[in-house]
């Protein structure tokens, strides 16, 4: 288990984030939440003709889930979080090399596609969880643009291979819905799903 810096100067209550991700982190603080980081992976597979909506959803599921199992006591709440994107009904993951972040790219270039991230939290054993879609248009991209931008090494580790807090954000023309959502937490649903758990009743912001 991790804490961040900040976190180790006030821990109010027992909110845990099942996500070793900085961007994720950062997401959380900046709602002011205090929280502990879970290392507790799932693998990332679609199930034979799974929608990309279901399996984004099941997927912050699980890793919710795999959290809550690792952390002693039941009174506690693990939040989990995925972000896939999605264009013309396929699926970008994280690309495996700079071969894949080009192919993704080059896909993306001059198109308006959809990211799909859902965010779930389990408290004393019970699932909640919500879904965010954002579209995103992408500008005509080079190839030298592209191969500029796979070299910076920002593509890895990010859905559809840009970061849209990063450098990533020159090729972004217009964005419509969560800007959280894209960069891979949607805080929107997240504070209606701590809400709806009873996190926020409880005191524990």
């Amino acid at each position: 288990m991790m804490t961040t810096p900040q976190q180790n100067l006030s821990k109010k209550g027992p909110l845990f984030l099942a996500s070793e991700s900085p961007r994720r982190m950062e997401l959380l603080q900046q709602l002011g939440l205090q929280f502990e980081v879970v290392n507790a992976p799932v693998e990332e597979v679609a199930l034979p003709n799974e929608p990309p909506e279901s399996y984004v959803l099941r997927i912050a599921i699980e890793k919710a889930l795999s959290g809550f199992n690792k952390v002693a006591g039941k009174a506690i709440w693990v939040i989990g979080g995925d972000t896939v994107v999605m264009l013309n009904g396929r699926v970008f993951g994280k690309p495996k090399n700079e071969v894949d972040a080009l192919r993704m790219l080059s896909k993306l270039s001059g198109q308006t596609h959809e990211v799909l991230s859902a965010v779930a939290i389990v408290f004393d054993g019970e699932v909640f969880s919500a879904l965010n879609k954002t579209t995103v248009s992408f500008k005509t991209l080079s190839e030298s643009e592209i191969m500029d931008y796979i070299s910076t090494n920002e593509s890895f580790g990010k859905a559809g291979s840009y970061a849209i807090q990063g450098l990533g954000a020159k090729f972004i023309e217009r964005i419509d819905g969560s800007y959280s959502a894209v960069m891979g937490m949607p805080l929107f649903e997240l504070n209606q799903l701590l809400e709806a758990s009873g996190y926020h009743s409880a005191g524990m912001v």
